[in-house]
């Protein structure tokens, strides 16, 4: 049995309210570009909150989205919020071994829905084992933010300019980069992993014959886990030499990404980067793919918190699970962040404000601002030319 002596404050439900405060605030920002994002996709308010209500993840809704708008199939949906959410399977398993005894079985498959990063981060940080009240607690804010902040997005998107839509859709992008980017300052192993992803991503892109074949979902899949691969196989050696070559090879990858970048300008714009209003599903397809995503999402965080209790011993495994986040990101983030607002004047705008915050390790909140707000004064820049 869990220690739980000093643990009284962890197990109240008020305690859990307070500490989800703050991410319930930076939740509410960051799902309003979510909303923005969805309906110019096509989706109705509606479906766009049925989304967030029922998966709760920026990362595997953008791709979901992206799966949903394109007519993409069950099994591609499946796999792709897999790969995304894996992160979500380490994560409760380490929580599994931070609860105490009024954590039942019955108790975390019901709560393993609420498991997200900042949710986790919250917990895993208290000094004592959490109880099921606390936990409780601390998911009610951030699950209301998400989905106030995506119905806020949907309705209010229409009523606002063009060019303020386009620059609020660049912001949950922003929130990818600064979540990368202090991790990758640290280690250069994950600023390897995540900049070979970047520079898979981009061919995924901007080649023809795999832009027009290959789904999006089936892309991030492809180029995340030979990226986090790679940071697998070189983690765990050491020596100067070593992160010398490692900092090289990211420079060169990197390079070779905007390379990719600067090339295909004017002469070819993706499809899976058009920001317009894409094709709405029938309800049917839309249900169906919905079930399939957030069944998934909701399995993968729901089997390992409510059955593993043991650590993961395996060193290779472990990495494996450290590194997937961030390349799942990277292939999300790079090239997409630079048509998300349908300007690339515009979104470069954005992301360089977004990897100068993100480097200076800003709060999500900041960062996403911060990224709209630079992108908004481009767009009006612009209309002045």
């Amino acid at each position: 049995m869990a220690d739980t002596s000093g643990s009284t404050d962890n197990n109240t439900f008020a305690a859990g309210f307070r500490d989800g405060l703050a991410v319930g605030l930076g939740y509410l920002s960051v799902s309003f570009s979510f909303g923005i994002l969805a309906v110019t996709r096509g989706l109705t308010w509606f479906e766009a909150v049925l989304i967030s209500l029922t998966n709760i993840t920026s990362a595997g809704q953008v791709a979901g989205l992206g799966i949903i708008t394109a007519g993409g199939t069950i099994a591609s949906m499946i796999l792709s919020q897999i790969v995304i959410n894996m992160r979500y399977s380490l994560m409760g398993i380490a929580l599994s071994q931070h609860t105490d005894a009024t954590m039942t079985p019955f108790r975390r498959i019901l709560l393993a829905y609420g498991i997200t990063d900042e949710i986790f981060g919250v917990a895993v940080t208290k000094k004592h084992d959490i109880g099921a009240r606390y936990f409780f607690g601390l998911t009610v804010l951030p699950v209301t933010g998400w989905v106030t902040g995506t119905l806020a997005g949907a309705l209010l998107g229409g009523i606002f300019p063009s060019i303020v839509t386009s620059a609020l859709a660049i912001g949950i992008y922003g929130m990818f980069v600064s979540i990368v980017l202090p991790s990758a300052r640290k280690d250069p192993v994950i600023m390897l992993s995540s900049a070979a992803a970047c520079l898979m991503s981009s061919l995924f892109f901007f080649v023809p014959v795999l832009s027009q074949h290959i789904s999006a979902g089936i892309a991030v899949i492809i180029s995340a886990i030979p990226a986090a691969l790679t940071g697998v196989l070189i983690s765990g050696k050491s020596g100067p030499h070593l992160i010398r070559t490692v900092r090289i090879a990211t420079l060169i990858l990197a390079g070779l990404s905007l390379a990719t970048l600067i090339l295909s300008c004017g002469s070819y714009t993706p499809a899976s980067a058009a920001v317009s209003a894409g094709s709405a599903p029938d309800l049917r397809s839309f249900l169906v793919l919905l079930i399939a995503m957030a069944g998934t999402t909701y399995l993968v965080r729901m089997i390992p918190f409510a059955l593993f209790s043991r650590k993961i011993d395996s060193p290779r495994v472990k990495s494996f699970f450290r590194y997937i986040p961030y390349t799942v990101l990277s292939a999300m983030t790079f090239p997409a962040i630079f048509y998300a607002t349908g300007s690339l004047i515009s979104s470069t705008a954005g992301f360089i404000v977004a990897f100068i915050l993100g480097y200076r390790e800003k709060s999500l909140l900041t960062v996403a601002i911060g990224t709209c707000l630079a992108a908004f004064a481009a767009n009006l820049i612009l209309q002045f030319i």
